[in-house]
């Protein structure tokens, strides 16, 4: 028995020094051609743990460059651009003279392109986008991807063109004519041929006229009627030089004419216009039929009160109304179909058509068919402005109230159109 156990331990033995199995070490050639397989089946997971191996065991090796690329790719592809867009940089600055170079420099743009918000908002992204794109361009005017790189370039100027007319409008319909004229110059020094030229030379001539400076009004208006003739801007230039003209080449009457016609007036009953009801402008908000975008810093959504909560630069958009504020909130239906109420608080501007309103707080009811203004309200409609502590339109009876301070009066001024 002693001698049985004996020859079992000395056989454990044994067998536990016998040599163990490794797995064998695959190659960085191999690693890579198996990842470059995973990403075309879409495994991008997968495919990132193969690229990252070979960056980690072979750093040095001829295919790590490689690797990084399409590590970055496949984060592109998962939408992960501020990933991806780190190990393009990092493709940059540790290869700058790899062949790849054009290519990177191009997905990077495209990367930044992703990430750039809307016009309305911080254009950082957007200005990183064209940078890179106009590297592309510069450095290798040869490349295959330097077409793409111009469209793309083209696209988001339009954009940034975009961003300086908007701007240089809202300055504009709230007689900030000195900023107006800054944001429209300067949309036509660096991006002169982008759309919308017509309109802010247009915008220019006006602000210009409103300072009293009539020479510079006429240079733009000049302008607008030589390099854009078929514009209705310059149409609209041209019928007003022509109504001008006609006033100066009316005769004017004698005065003893005139005073008869004085006379005669004093004796008719005073004239009352009715409004005109066909066509009016009303100040309507949320169309139920057309979709709402909101974009913000952050949101919050409450599922059993119905309610988002949006805060940090909020910009609500449809179509022609644009509801600018610090924080907004807003409650659906119950088929969560339409918006039944927004608060929005905050520096609120608000834009709709020839409208413009600045407040501390607005209150949109749809369903009462009500919206309320509140905190040094100013209301611009073409010429026309009121000014209040409190204003209250409602809608659907076509009135409006406006409430002043208690050591300042409620302010309407109305031009006769």
């Amino acid at each position: 028995m002693k001698v049985l156990l004996a020859s079992l331990l000395s056989l454990l033995v044994l067998v536990s020094c016998l040599p163990k199995k490794t797995k064998p070490v695959r190659s960085p050639g191999d690693l890579y051609v198996e990842g470059v397989k995973l990403m075309n089946m879409k495994k991008y997971d997968n495919a990132i743990k193969n690229f990252s191996r070979i960056r980690e065991d072979f750093p040095f090796d001829p295919v790590a460059p490689y690797a990084m690329v399409k590590m970055a790719d496949c984060y592109f592809f998962k939408k992960e651009y501020v990933s991806a867009s780190k190990l393009y940089e990092e493709f940059l600055s540790s290869y700058p003279n790899d062949e790849n170079i054009p290519y990177v420099l191009l997905k990077s743009g495209e990367c930044y392109d992703k990430l750039s918000l809307s016009f309305e908002r911080d254009q950082e992204y957007t200005h990183k986008a064209i940078e890179k794109y106009g590297l592309v361009m510069s450095r290798f005017p040869k490349s295959q991807y330097v077409k793409e790189a111009e469209e793309k370039r083209r696209r988001l100027e339009q954009k940034l063109a975009d961003r300086e007319l908007y701007v240089g409008e809202f300055y504009f319909r709230t007689y900030e004519y000195n900023a107006s004229i800054l944001r429209l110059e300067y949309l036509l020094k660096n991006y002169p041929d982008s759309k919308g030229i017509d309109k802010a030379l247009f915008l220019l001539s006006k602000a210009y006229e409103e300072l009293g400076n009539f020479e510079k009004a006429e240079y733009y208006k000049d302008r607008l009627r030589n390099d854009y003739p078929r514009s209705p801007f310059a149409a609209q230039v041209v019928s007003e030089r022509k109504r001008l003209r006609q006033i100066k080449e009316e005769p004017k009457e004698s005065p003893e004419r005139e005073v008869k016609k004085e006379k005669k007036e004093r004796n008719l009953p005073p004239r009352i216009d009715e409004p005109e009801k066909k066509g009016e402008e009303k100040f309507t908000f949320f169309d139920s039929k057309k979709g709402v975008d909101i974009v913000a810093e952050k949101m919050e959504g409450f599922e059993k009160e119905k309610r988002v909560f949006f805060e940090g630069n909020v910009v609500l958009r449809q179509e022609d109304l644009t509801i600018l504020s610090e924080s907004l909130e807003a409650f659906l239906s119950e088929d969560k179909k339409e918006i039944e109420k927004v608060y929005a608080r905050g520096n609120v501007r608000i834009l709709k058509g020839t409208r413009t309103a600045i407040c501390k707080e607005a209150e949109f009811d749809s369903l009462a068919g009500k919206i309320i203004l509140k905190g040094d309200v100013d209301v611009i409609s073409d010429s026309d402005r009121l000014k209040g502590e409190r204003v209250i339109y409602y809608l659907n009876e076509d009135k409006v109230i406006v409430e002043g301070k208690k050591s300042k009066k409620a302010k309407v001024t109305i031009f006769p159109k």
